[in-house]
């Protein structure tokens, strides 16, 4: 009989342990989104060959080394690195014609503070197309677990896994419009 309510203290014991650990872990990553802050707007936009790329930065963020670079096309000097942007500085306004479009990207990079180093994102879109991308990184655990996976396909020849990515990945974003980004102010409020 004691066994028994030992068991079940000792399980209530670890389940309640295991909830504060996840809330301890829950509130470093909400942390980490609130202490580095900062937003971007990053827009394409063409008008027959002309080209229009805008880029600015919000919130209490600071972003360093700001870079556009364009992919696809040569001979067109992209604009020159802002070593550091933050809310209120002019944003990056760069216009250039390319008559084919087609196989160009569009990137814009910067690093922020993470913690005690810093990280570097990314954002691109493909002139053609429109769509928006940016760049997440994997977290040191799925890197780990990739390697091995990558090890284990080297060795037992599995074609399709020996090259997989470790360190991250291009991702379309879900918001891609104009009227998404504007939150609450696209939508009437709810009637009475």
């Amino acid at each position: 009989m004691w066994s028994v309510i030992a068991l079940t203290v000792a399980t209530f014991t670890v389940l309640l342990a295991a909830r504060r650990i996840l809330m301890v872990g829950s509130a470093l990553v909400f942390s980490r989104y609130v202490a580095v802050g900062g937003l971007v707007a990053f827009t394409v936009t063409r008008d027959g060959d002309e080209h229009r790329v805008r880029f600015e930065v919000g919130g209490p963020g600071v972003f360093h080394n700001v870079t556009v670079h364009l992919f696809g096309a040569d001979g067109i000097a992209p604009p020159a690195v802002r070593h550091t942007m933050a809310a209120g500085d002019a944003p990056i306004e760069w216009a250039f014609g390319l008559a084919d479009a087609t196989q160009a990207w569009v990137m814009v990079t910067w690093v922020r503070p993470y913690l005690q180093g810093v990280e570097s994102e990314a954002l691109a879109q493909r002139l053609a197309g429109g769509r928006l991308y940016e760049w997440r990184w994997y977290s040191e655990t799925s890197r780990y677990v990739r390697t091995v996976i990558r090890f284990l396909a080297r060795r037992w020849s599995w074609e399709s896994l020996r090259e997989l990515p470790l360190y991250g990945r291009w991702r379309r974003t879900s918001s891609n419009s104009e009227t998404d980004l504007l939150g609450p102010g696209a939508t009437a409020p709810p009637g009475i």
